[in-house]
């Protein structure tokens, strides 16, 4: 097990919204070990941060308050918007429940990466960006809240625009993070790959 210095200034939120049509089931509580994928993202995520809360889900894992999302039905940026109006903090590390191969570690590089430069950090892979595995700066809120009035809801498109430190494929390799780490788990399919996946790769 990897121990991290658990930070205060970065608060965590785990976003665990969505309907999961093509999963046929909620995610949140597909099993996973000896917990769920709702229980596994809080358990990364609380070896990095000190204060963590999920988001758009119906239920807690480990005793994190839940937040609904204020623009219900407009997808992730919704959950996003509704961190960030929440935190406390300047910057804030965001991980959605789908994405089991996402370890502490990982989030941890991310919290790392974490400036008064930039607006962001998210990790782009052959040229897409992976949203629900970054870090947001409160300051962004406006911006966000701006595009979910108008039903702009592309966070792809967001972080092009404002100022994203990007992790590419490349420089996640040379720090031991290959990219098989942010598959994400959307069909029962998917599901079972990523589970072979976890032996090989030993995620924590």
């Amino acid at each position: 097990m990897l121990h991290f210095m658990v930070r205060t200034d970065i608060t965590g939120f785990v976003l665990a919204g969505g309907r999961s049509s093509r999963m046929g089931r909620d995610k949140a509580q597909i099993l996973w070990g000896t917990g769920t994928l709702l229980s596994l993202a809080c358990s990364h995520m609380r070896q990095v941060v000190a204060e963590i809360y999920v988001v758009g889900g119906t239920q807690s894992a480990g005793g994190c308050p839940v937040l609904a999302d204020n623009f219900s039905g407009r997808g992730p940026l919704a959950g996003i918007h509704s961190a960030l109006k929440h935190s406390k903090t300047g910057w804030n590390l965001v991980l959605a429940i789908d994405l089991p191969l996402v370890g502490s570690a990982l989030l941890e590089f991310i919290a790392k990466s974490c400036d008064e430069i930039n607006d962001a950090v998210a990790v782009r892979l052959g040229g897409h960006f992976q949203p629900l595995c970054a870090a947001y700066h409160q300051r962004l809120l406006p911006e966000i809240e701006s595009r979910l009035e108008a039903r702009e809801l592309s966070i792809h498109r967001l972080l092009e625009v404002v100022r994203t430190r990007i992790m590419d494929e490349e420089e996640l390799l040379s720090v031991g993070f290959p990219g098989e780490m942010l598959l994400n788990v959307n069909t029962p399919e998917d599901l079972e790959r990523a589970k072979e996946l976890a032996g090989i790769l030993h995620v924590e």
